[in-house]
């Protein structure tokens, strides 16, 4: 599987229980822990936490980044305490400026050594994702107090100013649990950019930066509130409910559906699945034949995406295909699940009002495309118009889906819930200026959409998180080149179907593109 997986694996697989809007604090003893995005409020949280003196070391589970402004003013805090901070998980953007804040800095356990990690980038416009230069110099400004005598300017700059777009990141790696070289910082101006074009500063680690200011790791005992908890694309797991040894046998008739080779291969491959250590997947062929397994990953996401996309892209046998357990968990159940509470909606769903109807409709865009949109340049502004695709609102959809025949509806997000009845494809709205990607990803994705939808005349719909995703337009260009008759866009996606206070359904993927 391509490396550029390993980013998204670990979001689709950890389930954080933090609040997803800000921050948590909690205090244990001398120590707070703090988990979750940063946002405008934040800083009242902390500055309340340190009002009542005491704390000696803040330690930061998982922070994805966001207010530069709270970033700063929160770091200015921890710097004025003279404390110790530490990274468990990924630290990213805004969570950053605050671990490096720190006085003595560095990485605790609590979460699995290739994912906890310190990720710089530049700043960007909260609402565009578009860099902002004007407002990186603070930034440099405290990454090199902090740094001192090991501060690399050419590396820092590099992190600030050479970000296409909001996902871009300069990632470090800690140390101590690590092989040595997983421990290599790795540069990547997009966040769609391949892991072998990414830029990798050989000789270069977390200590030798003066990111951290000690090799070893500490232990930690995480609260309860922010352990890591294994899900499934946002949903908690919990405990095993059922012994996969027992379902073995039922799982395997399902999977060959009475084909004696595949059942003796099947068996023998169910087996190893079995007996294989954590951080594995199983994925078996959707109206077809065939399967996918992953084990031995870094993380449970990893092997997710591993299992589905194998299954999906076996040579001479594509497939859409469904997920049937991760590490001890059966996941397939939530297939069914999703299916009867699609079903349930879609028999009574509102058409949103007219005046949100003309709001939409009205809503304004750029200018017509004439070629699809590269990695580096996925959000933004889309258009009020795609040649030879119909685009739809929120009123036309739900009047289609009322309809004896259903169009195909196809989610290219790749987190959070979907419409009812919509199917998963992951990664598939992307596109590539390096031809030698280029042409196997539009291989793959013929071949998914094809599985999903085998007549060229039937309307197909693409829809993504919002009106400011080009993910969509994407897809629904290659489909049109394709072929395919009836492409429909359906721009505002996700956000406009909340918005009008419709129902939604759990992820279950299908296909994993990339």
């Amino acid at each position: 599987m391509n490396p550029v997986f390993k980013a998204l694996a670990f979001c689709l697989s950890l389930w954080l229980s933090a609040n997803a809007h800000a921050m948590t604090l909690e205090r244990v003893g001398n120590d707070l822990y703090a988990t979750g995005p940063t946002v405008d409020h934040d800083f009242l949280q902390f500055k309340e936490a340190f009002a009542k003196g005491g704390i000696e070391r803040l330690v930061l589970v998982n922070g994805p980044g966001g207010d530069l402004w709270t970033g700063m003013q929160v770091a200015r805090m921890v710097q004025d305490a003279k404390i110790t901070t530490v990274a468990s998980g990924a630290c990213m953007s805004a969570c950053s400026l605050i671990f490096m804040a720190g006085q003595a800095r560095t990485f605790g356990t609590g979460n699995l050594p290739r994912v906890t990690m310190v990720g710089i980038h530049g700043a960007h416009d909260r609402d565009t994702k578009r860099v902002n230069p004007t407002l990186m110099p603070q930034m440099y400004a405290l990454y090199k107090q902090q740094m001192g005598n090991k501060f690399d300017a050419q590396v820092i700059n590099q992190a600030l100013y050479d970000i296409k777009e909001a996902s871009g990141f300069l990632r470090i790696r800690e140390l101590q649990r690590t092989q040595e070289k997983d421990r290599t910082p790795w540069f990547c101006p997009t966040g769609q950019t391949p892991f072998d074009q990414c830029q990798r500063h050989t000789g270069k680690d977390a200590f030798s930066l003066g990111v951290v200011t000690q090799t070893e790791t500490v232990p930690l005992q995480l609260p309860e509130s922010m352990k890591v908890q294994l899900g499934f694309f946002g949903k908690s797991l919990g405990a095993p409910m059922v012994d996969l040894h027992d379902r073995s046998d039922t799982l395997i008739e399902g999977l060959c559906k009475g084909q004696l080779l595949c059942k003796t291969i099947g068996q023998r491959t169910f087996n190893n699945y079995l007996s294989a250590n954590h951080n594995k997947a199983m994925a078996i062929g959707w109206g077809k034949t065939g399967y996918g397994v992953r084990w031995g990953a870094d993380d449970p996401g990893l092997a997710m995406l591993g299992a589905l996309y194998h299954c999906n892209h076996a040579k001479n046998n594509p497939k859409l295909c469904r997920l049937v357990s991760v590490n001890e968990h059966e996941v397939l159940p939530l297939y069914d699940e999703a299916s009867t509470q699609a079903a349930a909606f879609l028999g009574q769903l509102q058409t949103p009002s007219p005046e949100r109807t003309q709001a939409e409709r009205e809503e304004p865009g750029a200018r017509t495309p004439s070629k699809l949109r590269w990695g580096h340049a996925l959000t933004g502004m889309t258009p009020k118009a795609l040649e030879g695709i119909q685009r739809w609102d929120t009123a036309t959809l739900v009047q289609a889906l009322q309809q004896p025949g259903r169009p195909v509806v196809i989610d290219v997000a790749n987190f959070g819930p979907v419409i009812p009845g919509a199917l998963s494809f992951i990664k598939s709205g992307l596109a590539f200026e390096d031809d030698k990607l280029e042409q196997p990803y539009a291989e793959r994705f013929g071949q998914m959409l094809r599985a999903a939808a085998p007549d060229l005349n039937q309307p197909v719909v693409f829809y993504c998180s919002n009106s400011e995703s080009w993910l969509s337009v994407n897809a629904a260009m290659r489909a049109r080149l394709m072929g395919y008759t009836q492409v429909i866009w359906y721009r505002g996606g996700f956000t406009a179907w909340t918005q009008a206070g419709l129902p939604t359904v759990g992820r279950v993927p299908v296909a994993v593109l990339y």
